[in-house]
């Protein structure tokens, strides 16, 4: 039984490269947020926890830190499309 010959050709491999590195971006993006998110979750009820009266203000400021960190997120998402637009899209 003859094996098939395959043509791998330049072009598939590096769009095959710019989807690992929209992966990449992507996924390390989104376990930065999920830390970053958490680590402001934790510390503003740490915070209410020990000055109950400061919550308002604590609240305030974890939701601004939570944008900040989501924003960077959505900045790997660009350099994720970037990678697939610029590198995938490329003509022989």
């Amino acid at each position: 039984m003859p094996l098939l010959a395959t043509a791998v050709s330049a072009h598939s491999i590096i769009l095959a490269g710019a989807l690992i590195a929209a992966g990449l971006a992507l996924g390390g993006g989104a376990i930065g947020a999920a830390i970053g998110d958490g680590l402001a979750g934790n510390a503003t009820i740490q915070g209410t926890a020990r000055q109950p009266e400061a919550q308002g203000r604590l609240t305030v400021i974890m939701f601004l830190i939570v944008g900040l960190v989501e924003a960077m997120y959505f900045i790997n998402l660009v350099l994720g499309f970037f990678f697939i637009v610029s590198f995938g899209t490329q003509t022989k």
